[in-house]
């Protein structure tokens, strides 16, 4: 509880726009937001030194931000994290770069970037009735998309009026979420309307220059964006991370173990 109220008291005194709690188990009433991290097993750092701590909590600190620039729409501004052994003052203005959005637009317009991200990482995170799921997202000029796949099954988004196709609405994740426990991709066009699922890429993978680890779903994404002009997303069925390519390249990773609410 000392921490929060000193963190409380910094918060106040540079104007900050939240208190990112890492801390387990306390509940703390604040004029400013307090946002929650939850599902971390800092208890292991107890036995490293200290510079080794501050480091592993900036980059969860890092991983949490960009939920918090995702989730809350929190572009700019400062946050004071919490840590059972640290106060730690975050610049959102300087760190969002991780995160840039507008670095997309010439290809897909940022809302429909930021609900594409939103619901990926809503996939990673609950899955599917408690089962982990993986699937991709491609966005772009749909004709390119599909002349390079082919279609696994029968496409469920054929003849849908566009409103339940609008992957921007949120009343829409949930039919997509079902769909995502099939294989294949969903192709999303510039206008953020899903015209297809359950395609499969047909793609030549041999000039991806990836680190290992990586499935087929994102060695074919990543094939993808580096042979035309799109952008991929793709869920981790393992692990849970997010990441986004272009150019053939990963442009953004984001863990889905740190987790804000």
């Amino acid at each position: 509880m000392v921490m929060m109220k000193s963190a409380e008291k910094i918060a106040e005194e540079i104007g900050a726009k939240a208190i990112v709690s890492f801390m387990r188990d306390i509940e703390f009433e604040s004029e400013i937001p307090v946002i929650k991290v939850e599902d971390l097993q800092l208890d292991v750092l107890k036995d490293l030194t200290m510079h080794d701590i501050l480091e592993i909590s900036e980059k969860h600190l890092h991983d949490a931000a960009v939920q918090i620039y995702l989730l809350k729409n929190f572009a700019e501004g400062q946050v004071v994290a919490v840590f059972p052994y640290a106060l730690v003052i975050y610049d959102i203005d300087q760190g969002k770069n991780f995160i840039d959005l507008k670095s997309f637009e010439d290809l897909i317009p940022r809302e429909i970037m930021s609900a594409v991200l939103r619901l990926a990482l809503n996939i990673a995170i609950e899955g599917r009735e408690g089962r982990p799921i993986g699937t991709a997202f491609i966005m772009g000029d749909p004709e390119k998309i599909l002349a390079h796949s082919y279609q696994a099954i029968i496409n469920p988004y054929k003849g849908q009026v566009e409103e339940d196709c609008d992957i921007k609405n949120e009343n829409n994740w949930e039919s997509i979420k079902e769909i995502a426990q099939i294989d294949g991709v969903f192709v999303i066009n510039e206008t953020g309307h899903v015209v297809s699922a359950g395609r499969y890429l047909n793609i030549n993978t041999a000039s991806n220059n990836l680190p290992g680890g990586m499935g087929g779903r994102h060695l074919a994404t990543a094939a993808i964006t580096l042979d035309i002009p799109v952008i991929g997303v793709t869920v981790s069925e393992s692990g849970g991370v997010v990441r986004v390519f272009r150019d053939g390249k990963c442009a953004i990773t984001i863990r889905s173990d740190v987790r804000i609410r």
